[in-house]
C-alpha cells in the first residue's frame, strides 16, 4: 500500500508542481505563446494512458504495467529537465502524461482488487487523501524550487 501511495503522490505533486514553475519555465526557454502545450499534452496523454494501459493490466498483470508507468514516468520526467527548447518540453511531457496516467489510476485498480469489499472504501480513502495533500504541498513545492534551485 506504501509503494501505491508514494506512486500516487509522485504523479500527482507533479502536476501540481509544474502549475506553480511553469510561468519560470517559460521564459527561460523563450516560449510565451506555447504556454499552455505542456499542460495540454500531458493531460491529453494520461488520459489516453489511463484507458489505454487499464486495460493492458488486465492482460499482463497489474504489477508488470505499473512498474512500466513508474521507468516512463521517471525517464521523461529527467527528460523535461533537460528539455532545451519548448518544443522537447511538450514532447517530454506527453511521454510523461503516460507514465502518470499509469501511475493514477493503476493504485486505485489495485486497491480494488486487493482488499475486500469491506475494506475497499478506507484504502481508497487514503489514496484520495494522498491526492488532496500533493494538491495542497504541490504548489508550495513548485514555488520553492523555482525560487532556490531555479
Amino acid at each position: 500500500m506504501a509503494g501505491l501511495m508514494i506512486g500516487l503522490l509522485v504523479a500527482a505533486l507533479d502536476n501540481s508542481i509544474i502549475g506553480t514553475a511553469m510561468p519560470k519555465i517559460i521564459s527561460n526557454l523563450h516560449g510565451m505563446e506555447y504556454y499552455v502545450w505542456p499542460f495540454t499534452a500531458y493531460i491529453l496523454s494520461s488520459t489516453i494512458a489511463i484507458i489505454l494501459f487499464g486495460k493492458l493490466s488486465d492482460i499482463y498483470g497489474r504489477k508488470h504495467i505499473l512498474l512500466v508507468g513508474i521507468v516512463v514516468f521517471v525517464i521523461a520526467s529527467v527528460m523535461c529537465g533537460f528539455a532545451s527548447n519548448m518544443f522537447e518540453l511538450i514532447l517530454f511531457r506527453t511521454i510523461q502524461g503516460i507514465g502518470g496516467g499509469i501511475l493514477i489510476s493503476l493504485p486505485f485498480i489495485v486497491v480494488g482488487e486487493i482488499f475486500g469489499n469491506r475494506d475497499t472504501a478506507k484504502y481508497m480513502g487514503l489514496l484520495s487523501a494522498v491526492f488532496g495533500f500533493a494538491n495542497v504541498l504541490g504548489p508550495i513545492l513548485g514555488g520553492v524550487i523555482t525560487d532556490t534551485l531555479g
